[in-house]
């Protein structure tokens, strides 16, 4: 009987151990398999919320070729006034800002010189002329005498040669008069155009030598447009061609027409002038004002339109953050077109469906939902 109790009580604590070590083995394995189970995502991710008016639905429209450039206003006709001669400015008579015409006298320059030498050759005309005059009135006489026969043919002949060469004498001296009071009205300068003095360099009593700048004029009536474009890009140019330009710090949009094209690129920059007829008027005080300008093309393009501010890194890699299926997206786009003045870009290479986002979001934004609060 005892045995048997001491055999029972063997088997059970033999059970014992190893239901212990099986529940530990059990939880081990239990344990180890938490740890390599992956984590569940949470149901409940927080979306990035906008507003209707944080969004602005794709518009479609058209666009046309553009060859952009940089250029500023020149007056049409303008003059730069030199000294011909090397004398002392007795009158002047124009001052800046003051309007002239063509032949009104601005300066007057004395030189004594050649005041001298054309009064000298005017009185060297007049004995001239009158010796003429009495070689014709001789020569006259004896055409008389020879048709009476008092005179030989000869004789009247030799008074033709006479009258002849006194003739001669006169246009000489004529000459001598011409290029004396050439001398001396270089010394009377005025106008070549209707315009604006701009520039003075001479006050009176002060002596000038030839090719000393006096005047710059300028005609503030006939404005246009000087430009330039690399010599590869010729083919944007052709007479009669829409131009649009806006001023130096305004932003209204103006036209011209393209008038001129230089035949010859520089040598040394390889870029073609071209000029441009305003067809509005403008002020004068805009001469030599920048301005930037569109050549427009002839063929339309097919493009999308949003607000031109919600364009990024537009002078390099320009895109857009939009919504697509209700998540975010950064989108590289090709701009057509930038209409500074009306907030408007025509663009490619987004989808008609797309909502662009005025909110500019950060990278790590991309790919993320968002719910749209339409109240």
């Amino acid at each position: 009987m005892q045995s048997a109790q001491s055999t029972t009580y063997l088997y059970r604590k033999n059970f014992l151990f190893f239901l212990k070590i099986s529940i530990l083995c059990f939880s081990t394995l239990l344990v180890a398999c938490q740890k390599n189970e992956p984590e569940q995502p949470s149901k409940n991710i927080k979306k990035i919320e906008l507003i209707q008016q944080d969004l602005v639905p794709i518009q479609l429209g058209t666009s046309v070729n553009q060859t952009n450039f940089t250029g500023t206003i020149r007056a049409v006709n303008q003059s730069s006034i030199q000294a011909q001669v090397t004398a002392t400015a007795t009158q002047v008579n124009a001052k800046v800002g003051q309007s002239v015409t063509q032949g009104q006298i601005l300066v007057r320059l004395n030189n004594q010189d050649n005041a001298a030498r054309l009064a000298q050759s005017q009185a060297n005309l007049a004995a001239t002329k009158a010796q003429a005059n009495q070689a014709k009135l001789m020569m006259q006489r004896k055409q008389r005498l020879l048709n009476q026969g008092f005179i030989s043919k000869v004789e009247f002949e030799q008074s033709q040669v006479d009258y002849q060469a006194q003739l001669e004498n006169v246009n000489a001296q004529q000459s001598n008069v011409d290029i004396a009071r050439k001398a001396d009205q270089d010394g009377i300068i005025t106008s070549p155009i209707n315009g604006v003095i701009t520039k003075r360099q001479v006050e009176p009593g002060q002596t000038v030598a030839v090719g000393t700048t006096l005047f710059e004029i300028i005609d503030p009536n006939h404005l246009e447009i000087q430009a330039q474009l690399p010599s590869d890009m010729q083919a944007a140019l052709k007479i009669g061609q829409k131009i649009e330009y806006t001023l130096q710090g305004n932003p209204n949009k103006l036209t011209a027409t393209l008038s001129r094209i230089s035949p010859l690129a520089d040598p040394t920059s390889r870029q073609i002038d071209f000029f441009a007829k305003l067809n509005e008027s403008i002020t004068s005080l805009s001469i030599g004002s920048f301005l930037e300008g569109s050549i427009l093309g002839t063929q339309a393009i097919s493009g999308q339109i949003i607000p031109l501010d919600t364009v990024h890194d537009l002078p390099n890699k320009p895109y857009v953050w939009l919504i697509r299926e209700n998540k975010i997206i950064r989108q590289n786009v090709t701009v057509l077109e930038q209409r500074y003045n009306t907030n408007i870009a025509v663009v490619q290479g987004l989808k008609n469906t797309d909502l662009i986002s005025r909110v500019k979001f950060n990278d790590d934004d991309i790919q993320k939902a968002v719910s749209i609060n339409k109240e």
